[in-house]
């Protein structure tokens, strides 16, 4: 990719009754601004002086993007995601913030902080710039022991998923055993329960045993069984759940951390539509996030503000989300600042 540079502009010296001269004024123009609708898929940009939105038929293989947007999502073309070794850094100056902190910032009001990083704030080491790798919707479901190096189930995280296809049916899951643990994989039980469509009654509770150890074992909430057919819901490889949506499958299925006990849930499809999450590739927007949820009881998303780096080629772009919603409310329409750091 092309190196670009920030361009500052100069006011000319002032002539001005009383005095011989001034010093020179640097004027420091409005960082430029993008707005992608990230409603309905990936959008994609290329970066540069001026950021672009293109269209890409084939992420894991073009280079014509660099960074993506899909609902809370950030995707970086780099690593697992893509071929062009983009990779990503947090400046994260608002990692500190309260939550009322967050909840009261505004673009104009974090724009100092965007203006403020410079080249000093580049990481000199390069492990510091993270590659993006998979970014499973359903995660952290179990906990390994490093002094044991056994691997067990945390129960009490429990996850509102929706299922795969036009019509889905929604279920609450969680973990509740790990046993016969490999280093590729084990027998993994969960439980869960199905509602067969949003606001139904849950079903029976019930159990699967899905064994990751040798090969994915593809399972259908509907069947209660494991299927080869396309109307899989998640899928076991190893220690890894994958999700039929996203980059993991077309089937349109999401899931979302829930807030309450799997007893104390009685209804899975009661988060809004935009939080149910499918599988994404995630780097620094998956480790740091860009914004915190419902922070006013409202399932409102907040931008922290907090400013990125994007490292592509010779490149490297600072990057700060502003805004999560468009002018008329719609969720989903991502507002960024950026401008091109001098490498």
């Amino acid at each position: 990719m092309r190196r670009f540079s920030i361009l500052f502009a100069a006011a000319a010296a002032l002539s001005l009754p009383g005095c011989d001269d001034l010093d020179p004024v640097e004027v420091h123009p409005d960082p430029s601004t993008l707005t992608v609708d990230a409603s309905t898929d990936w959008a994609f940009v290329r970066l540069g002086e001026t950021a672009t939105q293109v269209s890409v038929t084939d992420p894991a293989t073009s280079e014509a993007w660099d960074i993506a947007f899909n609902a809370t999502r950030v995707m970086l073309n780099g690593g697992s995601a893509g071929p062009a070794g983009v990779t990503g850094y947090c400046v994260c100056q608002n990692a500190s913030a309260s939550d009322a902190q967050v909840e009261a910032m505004t673009a104009a009001g974090e724009r100092p902080d965007f203006e403020a990083v410079t080249l000093a704030d580049v990481p000199s080491d390069d492990q510091a710039w993270q590659s993006d790798a998979l970014d499973p919707a359903i995660s952290g479901w179990y906990v390994y022991d490093m002094t044991t190096h056994q691997v067990s189930a945390a129960p009490d995280r429990v996850w509102q998923v929706r299922g795969a296809g036009e019509a889905p049916e929604y279920a609450k899951l969680h973990v509740t055993q790990i046993s016969d643990g490999t280093q590729g994989g084990a027998r993994v039980t969960i439980e869960y329960a199905v509602q067969p469509a949003a606001g139904a009654p849950f079903g029976a509770v019930r159990t699967a045993v899905l064994d990751g150890r040798t090969e994915p074992v593809y399972f259908d909430f509907a069947t209660g069984a494991a299927t080869d057919g396309p109307d899989w819901d998640i899928m076991l490889d190893g220690y890894v759940f994958r999700i039929n949506g996203g980059v993991s499958g077309d089937g349109g299925a999401g899931a979302v951390l829930a807030d309450e006990s799997f007893a104390a849930m009685t209804d899975a499809s009661d988060a809004p539509a935009q939080v149910y999450r499918g599988d994404a590739f995630g780097g620094v927007f998956a480790s740091t996030p860009w914004y915190r949820y419902n922070l006013d009881g409202n399932h409102t998303v907040f931008p922290t503000y907090d400013v990125f780096l994007i490292q592509s080629g010779a490149s490297i772009y600072k990057i700060q989300i502003t805004g999560y919603y468009s002018t008329t409310g719609d969720a989903r329409w991502i507002t960024f600042r950026y401008a091109p750091l001098e490498s």
